[in-house]
């Protein structure tokens, strides 16, 4: 099932590359960017998107997700690489061999038309500190993407910025 803005994030626990996690406790209190497929970025790109989280007034936290398909563990379909993702310092890879955690944060799958059957949909989720997911970027494979629209996007939302505060109505 597709992930669309507005809805719950899906939560689930996995072990990553920095220890396990359980989504919706490990961001709390977080703006959160899940990708679907890090490999799609170049290692300069995504040291400059946590350069960026971590610059925030707010913390930003990233999560790489690398699916493992079965046509993938088959070999059918090449592995990107998530090499570039992997060097990058607390950023946490989930290496999901089963596919189940791919299956919760799909995106939109594409139907480019007769006898092209769907194309796989590479994404980047804007969560917020409620786990509610507030933006959904759709891309198609390719390498060496840069972090910058991810960037923008979340600025546009807000990430990374304390919450504005009320100010009381004069009586």
């Amino acid at each position: 099932m597709a992930i669309f803005p507005g809805w719950k994030a899906p939560d689930f626990m996995t072990e990553t590359g920095i220890g396990p996690i359980r989504f919706h406790t490990w961001g709390h209190g977080c703006w959160r960017i899940v990708l679907t497929h890090p490999g799609d970025y170049s290692m300069h790109s995504l040291r400059a998107g946590l350069r960026w989280a971590r610059t925030r007034a707010q913390p930003v936290r990233l999560l790489g997700l690398a699916p493992m398909t079965p046509a993938l563990l088959a070999g059918v379909i090449p592995l990107p690489s998530t090499r570039a993702a992997a060097e990058v310092p607390d950023f946490p890879i989930v290496h999901d061999e089963t596919g189940h955690i791919a299956a919760l944060w799909r995106g939109v799958t594409v139907d480019v038309g007769p006898g092209g059957g769907d194309m796989e949909e590479h994404a980047a989720f804007i969560v917020d500190p409620g786990n509610t997911v507030r933006s959904t970027l759709i891309h198609p494979v390719a390498t060496e993407r840069d972090f910058t629209d991810i960037i923008r996007v979340a600025h546009g939302l807000g990430a990374g910025c304390p919450p504005l505060k009320q100010t009381p109505r004069a009586a």
